[in-house]
């Protein structure tokens, strides 16, 4: 397993548990709050959604959402 793979699944852990305890709106905005002004957020999203549509995004988030209830 490389660095990026470990990341990716730190980040992904993370936001699972974030979802959990805050729910999807709350933890959007958490990261949202905590990323403003630092890094390049769009490059970042883009790295993981890639060229995925907003349908796509929505069924992939309301699929995970689905498995965790």
């Amino acid at each position: 397993m490389n660095t990026k793979t470990i990341d990716a699944d730190i980040i992904q852990e993370g936001w699972k548990v974030l979802v959990a305890k805050l729910g999807l709106q709350k933890a959007t905005q958490f990261v949202v709050l905590l990323e403003r002004g630092k890094g390049d957020s769009v490059k970042e999203i883009n790295d993981y959604w890639g060229d995925a549509g907003i349908e796509e995004i929505y069924n992939r988030v309301s699929d995970w959402k689905t498995k965790q209830q």
